[in-house]
């Protein structure tokens, strides 16, 4: 964590106990995160195309490898790679566990935790070319990431997984300034329920993101939602442009 001079620095090398040799894979970087203290958020990338680094390959769980050849895109395959293995090498940083020995588990809707060792809390989140990744002391965390594609459809998302105050906003707004909106209430709606480990898919409808100038400010529907979600802390991340990210800790 941020205690770790290792992980101090604005960009970092992914280097291994047993081999100093900086790798030929894509930089890593901190980002700024006014939000919260004891939290690290890191973006790796670009990844490239049909590019597996072998350092990363090397250090995944069996479990791992085999759901990274399952992806039918080479780009998928790459960007995953990129993704879990710059999230091991991260977590061994901040416990001292070799990269490779960090074993993961889950939770009833999917979000990893570490299993056997005291460590953060951590999220990750991947899309485009670009991994997104966050740690924190003491705090639960989610993040998201998304490439935004204009697609048109946006309106129709938003009427779907939208709460009716968020739709009515989109359907306010001018075509060309609907696009960045629809994907920060995306990105705000899933790392605030990645940070509370909630299902995301049952429950993106039933709290509405409210835009503001320092973040945002989140609204859970009555009866339908936890009211612990209006505590949530949510802020915009400074990822690449052209793509949209949050951070939340609850």
């Amino acid at each position: 964590m941020s205690r770790h001079s290792p992980m101090s620095s604005r960009e970092v090398h992914l280097v291994f106990a047993g081999d100093m040799t900086d790798f030929s894979v894509p930089p890593v970087k901190r980002l700024p995160f006014p939000g919260g203290v004891g939290v690290d958020l890191w973006l790796a990338g670009p990844s490239r195309a049909g590019a597996v680094p072998d350092q990363l390959w090397d250090i995944l769980s069996a479990t791992e490898k085999s759901r990274a050849d399952r992806f039918l895109r080479p780009e998928d395959r790459a960007l995953f790679v990129l993704t879990r293995g710059t999230l091991r090498f991260l977590i061994g940083m901040a416990t001292g566990v070799a990269a490779e020995a960090v074993t993961f588990a889950e939770g009833p809707f999917g979000k990893p935790y570490l299993a056997g060792i005291h460590g953060p809390h951590f999220n990750v989140s991947h899309s485009g070319s670009f991994a997104l990744i966050g740690l924190s002391e003491s705090r639960p965390i989610g993040v998201d990431i998304e490439l935004m594609r204009r697609t048109g459809d946006e309106l129709n998302v938003a009427r779907r997984f939208f709460s009716a105050a968020e739709y009515h906003l989109l359907q306010s707004l001018e075509v060309h300034a609907r696009l960045p909106v629809f994907y920060e209430i995306w990105t705000c709606k899933e790392a605030v329920l990645k940070a509370n480990g909630a299902g995301i898919s049952e429950n993106l409808k039933h709290l509405s993101v409210e835009i503001a100038t320092d973040g945002f400010v989140i609204h859970p529907e009555a009866d339908r939602i936890s009211p612990a979600f209006a505590t949530i802390s949510a802020q915009r991340v400074a990822v690449p442009k052209g793509y949209s990210g949050c951070c939340a800790l609850a």
